[in-house]
């Protein structure tokens, strides 16, 4: 009886160790594995268990339960590692684009550089240098004054001073002083003996041998004139050395006129000798000159100069009181100056600042 239960319990083990291996072969490959390890052992037919010699069920389990976690980190390792992999890769696709667009660029400004582009080869351009607006021009000259009653004279000084500011390339003003002097040789009041004397209504009684004696064979005048006017001048070039130009002016003109031999003389109650005369005008002039530019600072000016007097003159003074032929005319020949041709003919130096 023994042995029949035996055998059947030991039947039943198996038909359970064989279910539990197919049920296992389905499942965790640890169970499986466990089973195998179970499945192992060799059983007594008293139904008591030899331990083998090997190691254990619950050994084997432990080293496959090991074995299944340093698996599992490994897995959950390579996917950290895959996913780190994966950013890195994205990085490096990222960082790639960038440098090969600087390097596009680069690349660019190399080909833009090696290139034979004219702005590369072409010369720097130069920087012109504003130049210089503001001018002092000194000048001097001759002076001839020509009018009516054969009125013809010729300076012995024209000396100007002119301050002028380039406004715009082709346009300038300025404002100028002139001083002009000259001697005048005065031959209508000359004695000339006796027909003069019997033709002559006016100037016969003082025109005698007494005036000869005195003042001599035409008597000395002495002219002077002070000038100051406002000009504007026109340049018909700018850019060349040479610089044609035309101007107009409007000036203000003192002017006195005195006889150098002023010793006294009388005659019927009447004295001579201290004769004098003075007056203002306004005056227009028309220039026509050029600027001839030596460096940025230095240069030349020739012009000619025509001038007229404008209108009356006022401020008129004189020094005598009697009105003796040589005051008549010596207010005479300042009249005339006022309304005569005045043309000059003067060159200077051309300083700019």
């Amino acid at each position: 009886m023994k042995t029949r239960h035996t055998n059947k319990a030991l039947l039943m083990l198996m038909l359970f160790g064989l279910s539990s291996q197919a049920i296992m072969a389905q499942g965790d490959p640890l169970l499986s594995d466990a089973e195998s390890a179970l499945s192992s052992e060799q059983i007594d037919i008293d139904g008591s268990f030899n331990a083998p010699k090997q190691e254990t069920a619950a050994d084997r389990m432990a080293k496959l339960r090991k074995k299944l976690e340093e698996r599992n980190e490994q897995m959950v390792s390579k996917k950290i590692e895959d996913m780190r992999l994966q950013e890195e890769q994205k990085l490096a696709k990222k960082l790639q684009n960038a440098f090969n667009g600087q390097a596009m660029a680069i690349d660019s400004v190399g080909t833009q550089q090696a290139a034979p582009v004219k702005a590369v080869v072409a010369p720097v351009p130069v920087v012109k240098k504003e130049e210089k607006k503001n001018k002092v021009i000194p000048t001097a000259g001759l002076m001839t004054i020509s009018g009516e009653n054969g009125l013809e004279l010729e300076s012995s000084a024209n000396i100007n001073l002119t301050i002028e500011n380039q406004i715009t390339q082709r346009l300038s003003v300025g404002i100028s002083v002139g001083y002009t002097k000259m001697g005048i040789t005065d031959v209508a009041n000359q004695y000339s003996g006796t027909s003069y004397y019997n033709n002559s209504n006016v100037y016969n009684p003082y025109y005698n041998t007494g005036y000869y004696n005195t003042y001599g064979q035409g008597r000395e005048m002495n002219y002077s004139r002070l000038g100051l006017e406002v000009n504007s001048k026109f340049f018909m070039s700018v850019e060349s050395t040479i610089r044609p130009y035309l101007g107009l002016g409007l000036g203000y003109n003192r002017h006195s006129l005195g006889y150098e031999q002023n010793q006294q003389y009388n005659y019927n109650n009447v004295q001579l000798g201290n004769e004098d005369f003075s007056s203002s005008y306004v005056a227009g002039s028309v220039l026509a000159g050029s600027e001839i530019h030596f460096t940025d600072s230095i240069g030349a000016v020739l012009e000619f100069k025509y001038q007229k007097g404008l209108g009356d003159s006022f401020n008129t003074a004189s020094a005598s009181s009697n009105r003796n032929p040589d005051q008549v005319r010596l207010e005479n020949v300042g009249t005339a100056i006022e309304k005569a041709n005045n043309m000059s003919l003067n060159a200077g130096v051309l300083i700019k600042f």
